[in-house]
């Protein structure tokens, strides 16, 4: 494993780092003054505002740095890529509201996509003209997502699609959803599955919000009854969608990206318990808050060194493995430990609802705790991801199904 950035690398993050101080801010030109007049002037999409960072980063090619040129991307190095996304978390800059577009169909269809399909969807991701979400989990079907039931019968060009779809993100404002459905129902379950691409405007599509333990209504169930999609937007053969839908997930598992999150929630709890008083001085200068703090350092480095062995293997032309399984279940047990950290700086007023005027840092981390919750579950279950290491890890046999 290589830790070292060549000179090269360096002289790309310099050169990031000045065009980030120059477009970030409050001044004429910058992104903050951008989002500020997207939605003024009676613009329509409520969105407008959202999307302008994103076009910002493509415009100056630090979007899709891993993607071909002919569909938009920079073919730049993965070390770059690196590079850019840890500065683009230290700099603090807007979120990016195509994330998953970005991080995980984009990719899987870089990798599995038609030529005709790569043309279409892939730059409108890169500029966030489209927002995608992903149908995967099911009722019936989350941890054992092979037992997906959602159906996709073909008639003529089209796929016929009724079922239904839970835990979906940002189904609300996304544009097109990535879905598996079941086209084969004679199949073995992980056979006869296929990975359709549905525009979320078509007849049929019901969305409902889920308002979740945190109060938040990020997820969604989506109702499919009798939707058409074309048999152009099938992804990879008929029936051979669960290998592709495994692409997609060692995307969604793999990078560095959460341990970047991981690092500022980090930064916030210090910040917090620099400031809170316990018995006459700050909680930071406590042994215990001081111990945990440490000790949530010392695993957020292990991260990232498990994150860089990971780059380096895809340096080496190596697809992602199992150390992404390691890396995600370790990741949100960490987020969950990380939350009640921020609980215990707090103490006493940790209870206080995000309405008083006694709380603390906005209620952060009582909704951080509740949401660290479904960080075990989305992605792949925590046991799921100890299954996988299980297998491909400790070489132990693969559980037997009933």
């Amino acid at each position: 494993m290589d830790l070292e950035f060549s000179a090269e690398d360096e002289a790309y993050r310099a050169k990031l780092k000045v065009w980030l101080a120059e477009n970030l801010g409050g001044g004429k030109g910058s992104v903050n003054e951008l989002m500020k007049s997207a939605t003024e002037g009676g613009n329509k999409d409520p969105l407008a505002g959202a999307r302008v960072w994103p076009r910002k980063l493509w415009e100056a090619g630090y979007v899709g740095l891993a993607w071909p040129k002919a569909y938009g991307g920079q073919d730049a190095s993965f070390t770059e890529q690196v590079i850019c996304a840890e500065e683009l978390a230290k700099a603090r800059t807007p979120p990016m509201i195509n994330t998953i577009g970005l991080s995980i169909i984009g990719p899987t269809l870089v990798q599995h996509g038609t030529e005709e399909q790569k043309k279409r969807f892939l730059p409108r991701i890169l500029r966030a003209d489209d927002l995608w979400c992903q149908g995967f989990s099911e009722p019936e079907a989350g941890s054992d997502l092979a037992s997906l039931r959602c159906r996709a019968e073909l008639d003529g060009d089209s796929f016929v699609v009724t079922g239904q779809k839970v835990w979906t993100s940002l189904a609300p404002i996304s544009d097109w959803m990535f879905l598996l459905t079941r086209s084969d129902p004679d199949a073995p379950k992980r056979e006869g599955i296929s990975y359709l691409l549905c525009d979320m405007k078509t007849p049929g599509i019901t969305v409902r919000p889920l308002r979740n333990a945190a109060g938040g209504m990020h997820f969604s169930e989506v109702f499919l009854d009798q939707v058409r999609i074309p048999r152009e937007n099938l992804v990879g053969e008929l029936h051979g969608g669960w290998k592709i839908a495994r692409s997609s997930l060692d995307h969604e598992r793999s990078g560095l990206s959460g341990v970047l999150a991981l690092e500022e929630t980090l930064g916030r709890l210090w910040r917090m318990a620099s400031q809170i008083d316990r018995g006459g001085e700050k909680a930071v200068e406590g042994p215990t808050t001081r111990r945990l703090l440490a000790q949530h350092w010392i695993e957020i480095e292990g991260l990232r060194h498990l994150g860089y062995r990971t780059l380096s293997d895809q340096i080496a032309g190596a697809a992602p493995g199992a150390g992404s399984s390691v890396g995600k279940l370790f990741a949100s047990d960490l987020r969950s430990r990380m939350a009640r950290t921020g609980l215990r700086i707090e103490g006493p007023l940790a209870q206080v609802a995000k309405r008083s005027p006694h709380v603390i840092d906005r209620g952060r981390w009582h909704a951080a705790y509740f949401d660290a919750l479904g960080h075990a579950i989305g992605g792949g279950t925590s046991e799921i991801m100890r299954g996988v290491i299980a297998e491909k890890v400790l070489g132990l046999p693969r559980a037997t199904e009933d």
